[in-house]
């Protein structure tokens, strides 16, 4: 295997275990949805949003992926409230 198609194969590694992640937050989500539903919360929560954003930020060991982390959760919250206005 040359450097290219391991570093393929490091990154098909990662996408799976990326995509168990997704699946096991998007039950959550429904869970989070269904909580809202029962108790006339809205989907939206900016502040919450805000939290996560800041929060997840401080993971980083590479700053300079901020932004680019920033613009996935913003992606994650979007695909989040758009299956809880489904569930």
């Amino acid at each position: 295997m040359d450097e290219l198609e391991q570093l393929r194969a490091e990154i098909d590694e990662i996408d799976r275990k990326m995509t168990i992640l997704f699946e096991e937050r998007m039950k959550i989500v429904d869970k989070v949805g269904q909580y809202k539903q029962k108790n006339n919360l809205p989907i939206l929560n900016t502040h919450r949003e805000e939290m996560v954003l800041a929060k997840n930020s401080t993971y980083l060991q590479d700053k300079s992926l901020q932004e680019p982390l920033k613009k996935f959760f913003i992606s994650l919250m979007k695909i989040s409230k758009e299956k809880q206005n489904f569930s």
